[in-house]
């Protein structure tokens, strides 16, 4: 069964130093790529008893596919970007954090992805909207000023309070991580159940839309105004990243 991704940072002093001691099976777009398991690819912060931060490498038949997509996915970001905010990507087979299995999760330089096979439900949309997911998530923390997040909290149906104090986990073990368009929601602001769980897991959905987007999102856009607030909004704080950012440019994703 397919695991939820989810954008949950455990704050960690990463240096550079870091990723010097795991060599990358590949470098694409000046990003290490990795696909071998040891606990040190995690922050040590993540490796205590409460997290127990735990992988499965990646199986050897999925890595020319994970570098087919992660070729791909880094395209769409201009390099000085990703030369200032993400060093690494490890794909996984599996990993658990919380004794919760983790789809995605990032940390301050990188970005954490399972794949079990796209028999298991990991196929190449999938992969490609955890890495938006989660790299959204690094960028939200790197440019908080990008956002004007009063704004985005003013795009809710008022009264409305985010619902999971641990930024996801609850969400999943409580069944509540849905990724399902859902109509009734989005006419409240948020396109899918996992919306509801923070800000940054609401950010982190509708990312993952502008650059990989499910075939009925732009539409669900056009209906219902309050998603269009956000959308406005994260486009506003992607084009302040890069002036290549631009609502023409996320449309034209959806042509593809």
């Amino acid at each position: 069964m397919i695991r939820s991704f989810i954008s949950i940072f455990f704050f960690a002093t990463f240096s550079h130093q870091l990723y010097a001691k795991t060599t990358a099976d590949t470098v694409i777009h000046g990003v290490a790529v990795h696909f071998g398991y040891t606990p040190n690819i995690f922050p040590q912060s993540w490796l205590t008893k409460e997290i127990n931060a735990r992988g499965v490498a990646l199986a050897p038949t999925e890595r020319r596919r994970c570098i087919s997509i992660i070729t791909k996915v880094l395209k769409k970001y201009p390099e000085t970007l990703l030369f200032r905010s993400l060093k690494a990507v490890y794909f996984l087979k599996s990993m658990d954090m919380y004794d919760v299995g983790f789809g995605g999760t990032n940390s301050r330089f990188a970005v954490y992805i399972s794949d079990d096979g796209t028999k298991e439900g990991y196929t190449d949309d999938y992969i490609e909207q955890t890495f938006h997911h989660e790299f959204s998530s690094i960028l939200f923390r790197n440019f908080p000023s990008n956002i004007d997040t009063a704004a985005w909290k003013a795009a809710i149906i008022p009264g409305f309070d985010y619902n999971d104090p641990y930024g996801g986990v609850g969400a999943i073990r409580n069944n509540e991580s849905s990724q399902q368009f859902d109509s009734t929601l989005s006419s409240k602001g948020f396109l899918t159940q996992y919306s509801l769980s923070d800000i940054e897991n609401d950010i982190n959905t509708i990312a993952q839309n502008l650059f990989c987007p499910h075939p009925n999102f732009w539409g669900f856009v056009k209906y219902y105004p309050r998603v269009k607030q956000k959308v406005s909004l994260l486009i506003n704080f992607y084009h302040k990243l890069d002036p290549v950012f631009t609502e023409p440019f996320f449309r034209g994703f959806g042509k593809n």
